[in-house]
């Protein structure tokens, strides 16, 4: 692809509050609503299909994705892109999927959110002690989890009860659904690490298991894997193995509207960022064509 797609991504969508959801700012309906009529107005959008074969004949186009398997994308989301005929890929972390574990990022918010309502010394000076206080307990890593374990343990907080009650993610039969309804499904890793801080071979593996799991539950017609965080710290060794042993078909970084010297690793803009909107993305599209000079 020479010129870059593009290839706007979301989290959620949800008029309610999301306790689980401290680290971005997702959007409500209104929000969404207007957001896609905003990229209506001056891209067609594509289906996954229509991208991998560049099928868009030199127009304007975007394809949407949505990243972590929210059940949102079932409950809120979904409805509104078939009232508005727009074609999506869900990508999804197979650990997740029927609400079998919890993102390390979504116990954070958990534990901040039970302690901005009721403060507890004693658990606040456990994160301090592991450099995890107040708002920076949002930039936690997986290799922190125990931590926060720790922590929700002494604020009295049950993970395995909160999936099971509040069931933030997709399940299986709602994939599968999602999937009859044209939609696309891709991976977006097994367990969500942060790529930049494992090694090459376990990045691999977590893109092989997951992709492993997407096709055994609903047969995509184009394999599609989106990088957790961010692919900076992906070596270009791993995203030419995975192309090379046809783990997938296409991968998909986060670096914004940019070309990329691979043509089956594609780079999508975070849409979910504070500020206006419409000047984000005139910013965005104004830095792309200063990159090319």
């Amino acid at each position: 692809m020479n010129t870059p797609v593009f290839l706007p991504f979301y989290h959620t969508v949800s008029d309610e509050n999301l306790p689980h959801i401290l680290n971005y700012p997702y959007r409500n309906v209104a929000q969404f609503e207007k957001e896609l009529d905003f990229f209506l107005k001056y891209f067609k959008p594509v289906s996954l299909e229509e991208l991998a074969s560049e099928n868009y004949s030199g127009k304007k186009v975007f394809h949407l994705s949505f990243d972590d398997g929210l059940r949102e994308c079932a409950d809120v989301i979904a409805p509104i892109l078939l009232k508005k005929g727009i074609p999506a890929t869900f990508f999804l972390n197979s650990a997740f999927i029927d609400n079998r574990a919890l993102f390390h990022k979504y116990k954070a918010s958990l534990i901040l959110s039970r302690l901005r309502e009721n403060p507890d010394n004693e658990t606040e000076e456990f994160l301090a002690n592991n450099n995890l206080d107040g708002n920076k307990i949002l930039t936690s890593g997986i290799s922190q989890i125990d931590i926060l374990n720790r922590a929700a343990e002494k604020l009295k907080i049950d993970f395995s009860d909160f999936l099971k009650n509040q069931q933030p993610y997709l399940t299986s039969g709602q994939v599968k659904k999602l999937f009859s309804n044209g939609f696309s499904i891709g991976a977006h890793s097994h367990t969500h690490p942060e790529f930049w801080k494992i090694s090459p071979e376990k990045q691999i593996e977590e893109v092989r298991e997951s992709m492993s799991v997407i096709e055994s539950l609903v047969k995509p017609k184009v394999r599609a894997f989106s990088f957790p965080f961010t692919d900076s710290g992906v070596p270009v060794q791993v995203l030419e193995t995975i192309h090379n042993e046809k783990i997938c078909d296409f991968t998909f970084g986060t670096a914004g509207v940019k070309s990329d010297s691979l043509d089956f690793h594609l780079q999508r803009y975070p849409a979910e960022q504070s500020g206006d909107f419409v000047q984000n993305l005139k910013g965005e599209f104004v830095y792309y064509q200063l990159r090319k000079w």
